[in-house]
């Protein structure tokens, strides 16, 4: 059973999102052929976003 309160499932996420952007942009450093790294480039773009997101929910997070 998950006991985490809202402003600590966003933590989660966030952190979650941070992970993710990270391993893209390893992904970035192997990736051959032109058209997946576009994709890479996108989707990283898309989590920066979410990441931007999340962060102000935080920072905006009243208890």
């Amino acid at each position: 059973m998950n006991n985490k309160n809202a402003r600590q499932q966003v933590q989660e996420v966030y952190t979650q999102l941070e992970t993710c952007k990270n391993n893209l942009t390893q992904a970035l450093q192997t990736v051959e052929k032109q058209q997946n790294k576009v994709q890479i480039q996108s989707t990283i773009a898309a989590i920066d976003n979410a990441v931007t997101t999340a962060n102000r929910t935080l920072s905006n997070y009243e208890e």
